[in-house]
């Protein structure tokens, strides 16, 4: 039975925890956290709250930047329900993902900044994702989910988003999508290669524009066709495995992306240039069964985290993602066989460099964003700029 526990003090002490340094290094250590930042690495002062982790892991706290909902909850619904059920998985920042007609994602965004004092109230918030509307293809969408690029249609959003959108999805072979990459990336912004069947010189041009994200790898991506017999054709995905100005995010169930090609990947990409996300939506978290979703998606069976969420009523097609981020952990130590440095980087601190975050790995300063794990690296606290809001009961 889960509880959640928050802790009011400036200052925590955390003791007898195998702490995952900057370095790499697993060491036992103390860990003082004040006003929201790491303040000191071994012999810590008393804090009025002391947490003994006994043992367990200390790492960063885990960085979601692509999901769409967890258990119940969507990014359409309310984002306090939303970041507590992340908190439960050791998620510290995540980035609620839209993908909706233009309209309707800046409706969302109006009422959850409103709702949550413009994001203030939840911290674990980093900022909003647009995966839709400026997109070649849906995916998993309907074709009322996008839209021609426009200036009018884009300020509508930024307005709407009231500069708390962080990410933004691009199909580069759309009229416009270029100067608009550019514009968005000198203002800071995340630009990520989506949903796509541009050629390899449009990709080129995006990157050379300023995106530094890809969806995704491999999903909704076309393999090339053989134009010359016994000759292997160059495709996209190709090109952005050895572009290394890009980061690559990979759904890391081992159903969605082969095990085969996220091995592949590891080999191509700089080992900061490779994000694990979950993409999640209805149905994730949840234990295996059969459930009736909400928003139409009906009736789905779920066989465990890494097997998605299937539509029962369709022949079982794939839906989406079941995964959550410590699923994501896990899956990097015992599906591919990382080290929990590695692991740690592509769930956590990879993301917090593309986004330019001040989290991500345990040193002085860093955000006081930690998750505390257990032997069988389930979840037992999640901490949030230095305060306790997840424990396990």
């Amino acid at each position: 039975m889960a509880s959640r526990m928050t802790v009011k003090s400036k200052s925590l002490v955390i003791k007898n925890g195998k702490v995952l340094l900057a370095s790499g290094e697993l060491v036992e250590k103390n860990l003082l956290l004040e006003n929201g930042r790491i303040a000191k690495i071994g012999a810590a002062n008393r804090a009025a709250v002391e947490l003994d982790a006994a043992g367990a892991y200390v790492l960063p706290g885990l960085i979601d930047i692509h999901t769409h909902g967890i258990g119940y909850e969507s990014s359409n619904g309310s984002l306090k329900a939303y970041a507590e059920k992340e908190a439960a998985r050791g998620t510290t920042t995540f980035y609620p993902t839209l993908f909706g007609p233009p309209e309707v994602s800046a409706g969302h965004m109006r009422r959850h900044i409103e709702e949550t004092d413009n994001l203030r109230a939840l911290p674990q918030i980093g900022g909003f994702r647009l995966e839709s509307p400026y997109l070649g293809r849906t995916g998993a969408g309907i074709s009322t989910d996008l839209a021609p690029i426009s200036k009018a249609t884009t300020n509508m959003l930024m307005k709407a988003g009231g500069g708390k959108i962080k990410i933004w999805d691009f199909s580069p072979e759309l009229s416009g999508a270029i100067a608009t990459i550019a514009s968005l990336s000198r203002a800071g912004m995340v630009c990520s290669l989506a949903h796509t069947r541009c050629t390899i010189a449009q990709a080129r041009q995006a990157v050379e524009a300023g995106a530094r994200l890809v969806t995704h790898l491999f999903d909704t991506f076309e393999i090339p066709p053989t134009t010359d017999p016994g000759v292997y054709p160059a495709g996209l995905v190709d090109y952005l495995l050895i572009e290394d100005r890009v980061a690559c995010e990979i759904i890391p169930d081992g159903t969605h992306v082969d095990p085969l090609h996220v091995e592949k990947t590891f080999r191509c990409k700089p080992a900061d240039r490779l994000v694990f996300v979950t993409d999640s939506n209805f149905g994730a978290g949840l234990p295996s069964g059969d459930y009736v979703l909400p928003q139409g998606w009906g009736r789905v069976r779920i066989n465990g985290s890494n097997n998605g969420v299937r539509l029962i009523d369709r022949k079982m097609a794939l839906a989406g993602s079941a995964m959550t981020p410590i699923d994501g952990l896990r899956n990097a130590v015992r599906l591919f066989g990382r080290d929990m440095a590695a692991a740690s980087r592509l769930c956590s601190k990879n993301a917090a460099g593309l986004l330019g975050l001040n989290k991500g790995e345990i040193a002085a300063d860093r955000d006081a964003d930690l998750v505390i794990l257990d032997s069988n690296l389930d979840v037992l606290h999640t901490i949030v700029a230095g305060k306790v809001i997840y424990s396990r009961g």
